[in-house]
């Protein structure tokens, strides 16, 4: 079981938001932590999640106190640290698609605002977008906007050039596939269903069902509903590159037949700007396409706090195995209607941080089948992760 780094995640403020558009050198005041984004971003590209975490650690707080990073970064790369050697070179493709989206590259600032006023376009203009102030809402379409992932690493060729021109070859040779994913076009399926290691989606383009890791793309989906994405090539199949986005069939359809065409497609179809806008809102995933909110609502919800802060972790944890040995007396892949996927929520609650951290003084000898049970049925990296905790926890007792 990889051990814990014991990091903290960090919460993020505007001024994390507006480095896409500044060079340290016009900062000012914010020079000192212009130069430290730099910094983190070059270790990233190295491959090297401890050492941005460093960095980011050194600056934790901007200058007026807050803190300064992007919570899922530091998210993101704690899992990295502590997970590395089990996770599956997709990881490492996904998180070179997240650098390219975060790069300060000159070369990529023409894009960058090519992409933000197409994700606005279809948004119904400047007017909707949410947010507390310009830079807030600037920084929400960059940062959670499908609509801009979707041109800035593909279509514009973000992704390409990222990998061309700044992804060292040592983060390059831990990918999995990350050079076809960079032309990989659209597409459009419907959700057949899914087991516990597994989600079945039909191609409408081929009439032919695709099936992929249950990493949580269906987490939120029904079977039945329709949505596009980008079904991207890994070791032994296929995965979404990020979350699809669920749509009408009609549009899936109108997709699925002429991929190339998504943007105008989406522009045109009956639904509202609004209801496009909520659809795609969404935090960057790296190894678990499931938000911690949703995971956290079907696992924690009827857990009452400590009054210790110091004590949550223990609890989330020994909640987390609890109801895990009882998904696995009883496994079942049958969904009731408003039911959010049970498996995927216990795979990324497995693979939070802090339950990673914790694992090792909570789990009891009764857990020990439990984890192996879940080592079968998860898909990775929950999988291993269970399999690292049995040789680690028991079998080494």
């Amino acid at each position: 079981m990889p051990k814990s780094r014991g990091r903290k995640s960090r919460r993020t403020t505007n001024q994390r938001r507006g480095r896409r558009t500044a060079t340290p050198s016009g900062w000012g005041d914010m020079e000192p932590w212009a130069r430290a984004m730099v910094m983190a971003d070059e270790a990233e590209a190295r491959g090297d999640a401890l050492g941005t975490l460093e960095i980011m650690e050194a600056f934790a707080a901007g200058p007026d106190g807050e803190l300064f990073w992007r919570p899922w970064r530091a998210k993101h790369l704690m899992q990295i640290a502590m997970l590395g050697p089990i996770l599956p070179g997709w990881v490492t493709s996904r998180w070179i698609c997240n650098q390219a989206l975060q790069s300060l590259h000159e070369g990529s600032r023409d894009r960058g605002r090519r992409a933000f006023d197409l994700a606005v376009e279809l948004r119904g203009g400047p007017a909707n977008l949410p947010g507390r102030d310009e830079a807030d809402a600037h920084g929400r379409v960059v940062d959670r906007d499908w609509v801009y992932r979707q041109q800035f690493l593909y279509e514009l060729g973000g992704l390409e050039f990222f990998s061309r021109r700044q992804a060292s070859s040592l983060l390059l040779a831990a990918a999995d596939s990350v050079d076809e994913w960079a032309h990989t076009p659209m597409g459009g399926y419907r959700l057949v269903g899914s087991t516990s290691d597994t989600v079945t989606w039909l191609d409408l383009a081929s009439d032919q069902e695709r099936s992929v890791p249950n990493v949580g793309s269906a987490c939120l989906v029904v079977p039945g509903e329709h949505a596009i994405g980008r079904l991207v090539p890994i070791e032994g199949g296929h995965m979404f590159e990020t979350q699809p986005l669920v749509l009408s069939a009609e549009v899936a359809h109108r997709v699925a037949g002429d991929p190339s065409d998504w943007f105008h497609i989406l522009r045109d179809a009956p639904a509202s700007h609004e209801e496009l806008a909520s659809r795609q809102a969404r935090f960057p995933t790296l190894i678990t396409d499931v938000p911690t909110v949703v995971w956290e609502l079907a696992i924690l919800h009827d857990v009452d706090p400590p009054e210790e802060v110091d004590d949550w972790a223990p609890l989330v944890t020994r909640k987390v195995l609890d109801v895990a040995a009882r998904e696995v007396a009883s496994p079942t892949c049958r969904r009731q209607e408003g039911e959010v996927d049970s498996w995927s929520c216990l795979s990324a609650a497995l693979l939070e941080p802090t339950v990673v951290t914790t694992l090792r003084d909570v789990a009891r000898p009764s857990d020990r089948q439990t984890l192996e049970q879940l080592s079968l049925l998860l898909a990775e990296p929950a999988a291993s992760l269970c399999r690292d905790a049995v040789r680690v926890l028991f079998d080494a007792a």
